[in-house]
């Protein structure tokens, strides 16, 4: 009986935190996923955490904007397609400052989150290669990416 009811109640507390997980603000959820490292104003730390402060720029050069998404500390976080998508939509509008930009959406993180970099410093788009237009690559529209992620009101969908 005691086994019955310790089951039930680790059930309910899972079903609870995944609830609570999926309706975290997105800024809320770069805290804590990546603030810890880059810093809560994106700034990272010379030498050997990257600035997420420019990282919109990706977005110009072939491969950046699958580049973000494939980056191990992204891909391979503990959150799901459609959090990511929220998150990387939130930091390329309030940390990188990125305009006209395709959202995320959670089906194209899901596909690219699949392959993580092995050494994402080599994959790195560098300034010698072609830069080309922002990418307009999935996504609901290009454009601005809406008011909700500038206030860091999107919310994760567990959709």
């Amino acid at each position: 009986m005691r086994r019955r009811v310790a089951g039930v109640a680790l059930g309910i507390a899972v079903t609870f935190a995944g609830s609570v997980e999926a309706d975290v603000p997105a800024s809320e959820a770069y805290v804590l996923h990546c603030a810890g490292c880059h810093g809560r104003d994106g700034s990272g730390h010379a030498d050997f955490v990257p600035s997420l402060q420019e990282v919109g720029a990706l977005l110009r050069w072939p491969g950046g904007r699958a580049y973000l998404a494939r980056v191990p500390g992204v891909a391979q976080a503990p959150v799901s397609d459609a959090q990511l998508a929220a998150l990387l939509n939130w930091l390329l509008v309030e940390i990188s400052r990125t305009p006209d930009f395709a959202p995320y959406s959670a089906t194209e993180v899901g596909a690219l989150r699949r392959d993580p970099l092995r050494d994402p410093a080599a994959a790195r788009p560098r300034a010698g290669q072609p830069e080309r237009a922002p990418d307009a690559q999935a996504g609901s529209g290009a454009g601005d990416a809406g008011a909700s992620l500038r206030s860091g009101r999107a919310r994760f969908s567990s959709r």
